[in-house]
């Protein structure tokens, strides 16, 4: 009798997993929306941040002041957006705000970079690939070894799986010498040869101080940035740019973001004017060229577009758009206590993941709970009690428990 009341509530529990699966996955495929955001940028001519959305307004487009312009006129309000095209049609700008406008400067200035909270949640590689920094023929080659960090640095020759003790012991001190403690908590790279130059790899190390490693000459280099005198740094992400202002895009545990610029030699962190960035829940992307970057926010709120100048990162002006709410958004809450997932937007791993809890459901819970209690006559009160307390917290999921399962025979 025992063994039967456990199955029966594993039957049940499983059940009702199940349940807390597929219902809102059905439901949500029947209500919700796509949350597409019109393509915003900041003009450097109207000097206001201009909303694109062709889609749903073929005929023109406007600023976030409401201002309405021609679609005949984009290309030349958002100059450093279509260069391209404004050269083809010989109408390219000979100068902007003083600054003489050259396509290979404007090429080499661009910078685009996105960031999604899956890039922090995936498998990180465990291996990286160092390449000479000084290449003799100016192309960049593999160099036939790979390294792992760890206590200490590793390389391990390609064809024969062999460690290479001697350059392995000759990095491996030289990175102590400078300071670096072992071992290491992230490193960070970009490992191709499709790149115009290489910049190495920038390494956390066990007192949290940001490094900078690369080959010269066969030989190695290392730094420490002193960025994390100014930054608790998280996250890190190599961009080996054209004009070489910047080495990449860093990210503090307090929600600084910003970009680590060479100075002469030396490391400068400069932060970009926006407010803290949750880099576990936001996405961002960077659209920016040589007088100004245009950055975007989005969350679970919306979307916050800000103009920042290129040289300094201080911003001139912002813009906010509200999550476009489906039926989805304006049903799930009253419906569903919690729901059950295998993704999440924020990693790729597969996995049981529960939202968030939304007490609204509560009362949907509670009413079905009672109408139970008053229509299902044929069970006895006391089981009654019992399958209504399991609705509370189950609500429609655990309905259609009882309703899929046969009842329970204490015989």
């Amino acid at each position: 009798m025992k063994h039967t009341k456990l199955t029966y509530a594993f039957l049940a529990v499983i059940t009702t997993l199940l349940s807390m699966w597929v219902l809102p996955s059905l439901i949500k495929k029947m209500t919700d929306e796509a949350k597409n955001y019109p393509l915003v940028y900041y003009s450097s001519t109207v000097k206001e941040l201009c909303i694109i959305d062709f889609i749903h307004d073929k005929d023109s487009f406007s600023d976030i002041r409401g201002n309405r312009y021609p679609r005949s006129e984009y290309d030349s309000i958002i100059p450093m957006l279509n260069f391209r095209q404004l050269m083809m049609d010989g109408r390219l700008p000979d100068s902007i705000e003083g600054q003489p406008i050259d396509p290979k400067v404007i090429r080499m200035k661009q910078v685009i970079y996105r960031y999604y909270p899956s890039m922090l949640n995936a498998p990180q590689p465990e291996m990286g690939v160092l390449l000479e920094a000084m290449p003799k023929r100016l192309n960049l080659t593999l160099p036939g070894d790979y390294f792992r960090m760890d206590d200490k640095i590793t390389f391990i020759d390609a064809e024969t799986n062999q460690v290479n003790e001697q350059k392995s012991n000759r990095f491996t001190e030289a990175m102590k010498r400078k300071g670096f403690e072992f071992p290491v908590k992230k490193f960070w790279g970009n490992p191709t040869t499709r790149k115009p130059y290489e910049e190495g790899y920038f390494c956390l190390d066990n007192k949290g101080e940001l490094f900078h490693l690369k080959m010269v000459n066969g030989r190695p280099f290392v730094k420490n940035t002193g960025i994390s005198s100014k930054i608790d740094v998280e996250w890190f992400t190599m961009m080996e740019v054209p004009d070489k202002r910047f080495y990449g895009f860093v990210f503090g545990k307090k929600g600084e973001t910003g970009i680590i610029e060479s100075d002469g030699g030396d490391y400068r962190f400069v932060k970009m004017d926006i407010p803290p960035f949750d880099i576990n829940k936001e996405d961002l992307t960077v659209m920016g060229n040589m007088l100004y970057w245009t950055v975007r926010v989005t969350n679970e709120d919306g979307m916050n577009v800000y103009a920042l100048h290129s040289d300094n990162l201080k911003k001139v002006s912002q813009f906010h758009m509200d999550e476009k709410t489906s039926l989805w958004d304006e049903v799930s809450p009253w419906l569903f206590l919690t729901t059950l997932s295998l993704e999440n937007e924020n990693n790729a791993y597969i996995s049981l993941y529960f939202t968030d809890l939304s007490y609204r459901a509560l009362a949907l819970n509670i009413i079905i709970a009672l109408l139970l209690m008053i229509f299902w006559q044929k069970e006895p009160v006391r089981r009654r009690k019992i399958m209504a307390f399991y609705l509370i917290p189950t609500g429609l999921a655990g309905l259609l428990t009882l309703l899929f399962l046969p009842p329970y025979e204490e015989n």
